[in-house]
């Protein structure tokens, strides 16, 4: 899991698939 933005950020990776963080 990695962090870039607090708040909503939406990232696409590859290995894992997706990830939503609000």
């Amino acid at each position: 899991m990695s962090e870039r933005e607090t708040g909503t950020v939406k990232w696409f990776n590859g290995s894992k698939g997706y990830g939503f963080i609000e």
